[in-house]
């Protein structure tokens, strides 16, 4: 399953801009500008952008945001939404494990589990590195993950869901081990009938083992806390959210 994000995260494989949760987005934004510095102008790097849905709104309160991902289809779509909302949002290709940015921006942002996808866990380390020094000094890191805690007692049966009009079937299974990873497959069927088949890895991090990770990367007072809108819920959470700054 090498590099199984190149072929998946495509506008005709994943629809993602078809599949976002509208309240959920407006709700994790509201929370995101509750952490983040305040002040216009504060400037924000959202790694794996995707279609923007954190991008724009981020700067239509008047962060300074710039999107980087890796799919050029989910790029082209945030730029529309930029173009469409009159803002001027930098959207750039890149590589995770490569931002290429120094002391240049106050938070990097990390969300919907967007982490955890490359098979070696020495990958996952160049990732976080590459956040840290993306960061100016006292720069702080907000980076959500899949909590492996709401799987406790093993993954649901294959199910359906119906989201927009598409049609998906999703079956996961659990890599057990020193290593523990979440494979996921999922059949897709577009309101026009039109079907993909897709496969995908993502590593699972317990709460110990985010802290170690973000430790070892060089980032400092740690804190991990539920997902981003689950702050205060009853139920089991079903993410982490991590907040790591990296030192003066």
């Amino acid at each position: 399953m090498k590099d199984w994000w190149k072929g998946f995260f495509r506008e005709g494989v994943y629809p993602l801009a078809s599949l976002i949760d509208i309240d959920a987005t407006q709700l994790e934004v509201r929370e995101l500008r509750r952490l983040l510095p305040a002040g216009r102008g504060a400037r924000v790097l959202d790694v794996a952008c995707g279609v923007g849905r954190h991008s724009v709104p981020l700067a239509a309160a008047g962060y300074d945001v710039t999107g980087l991902d890796y799919s050029t289809s989910y790029l082209k779509q945030a730029r529309r939404r930029a173009q469409r909302a009159k803002l001027a949002v930098r959207f750039v290709q890149g590589d995770m494990r490569r931002l290429g940015f120094e002391k240049a921006y106050d938070v990097v942002l990390n969300l919907w589990t967007s982490f955890g996808y490359f098979p070696s866990r020495a990958d996952d380390e160049r990732t976080l590195r590459s956040m840290r020094r993306a960061l100016k000094p006292g720069g702080w890191l907000v980076l959500e993950v899949v909590d492996p805690a709401r799987f406790t007692g093993g993954f649901p049966p294959r199910h359906w869901d119906r989201i927009r009009g598409y049609w998906m079937l999703e079956a996961t299974s659990l890599r057990e081990g020193k290593d523990p990873a979440m494979i996921a497959e999922r059949f897709i069927i577009a309101p026009n009938g039109r079907t993909s088949r897709t496969r995908t890895f993502v590593r699972m991090y317990s709460r110990p083992r985010l802290k170690a990770a973000l430790e070892k990367a060089g980032f400092e007072r740690v804190a991990l806390g539920r997902g981003l809108i689950e702050q205060g819920a009853g139920a089991k959470p079903s993410r982490i959210l991590a907040l790591a700054r990296r030192p003066f």
